[in-house]
């Protein structure tokens, strides 16, 4: 029996078979988000490493540096613009240019007026 035991002598059976059983619970708890987590970090180094590799590697190419996304700007890189003001009611006249009547939100993003070109 164990110093820290608070069960009697005659339960140290189930005290042992009650410890592997919450330390496989544990496991499967924490195991599969520790492997995502490793799994993460090895796909970043790797990204960094062959972005470096000369003539197949992004710099060669001329590509960006692998980031993450950013959720303040956009892909034109233009930044977003969020607020807490509401809109005004719409009224049954109100209707989106595809026809459909849209829900009013409360988070609005600017309005993205630059045109691509090819």
């Amino acid at each position: 029996m164990g110093l820290l035991s608070i069960l009697p002598a005659n339960l140290i059976t189930l005290e042992t078979w009650l410890t592997r059983l919450f330390l496989f619970l544990a496991l499967v708890t924490i195991g599969p988000w520790a492997v995502l987590l490793l799994y993460d970090l090895f796909l970043y180094v790797f990204r960094s490493i062959t972005h470096e590799i000369p003539v197949v590697g992004g710099r060669a190419r001329g590509r960006a540096r692998p980031r993450a996304p950013s959720l303040t700007e956009r892909p034109s890189g233009h930044r977003r613009k969020f607020s807490l003001h509401r809109r005004p009611a719409r009224t049954t006249n109100d209707v989106d240019s595809d026809g459909a009547d849209a829900p009013s939100r409360s988070a609005e993003e600017e309005k993205d007026n630059d045109t691509m070109s090819s």
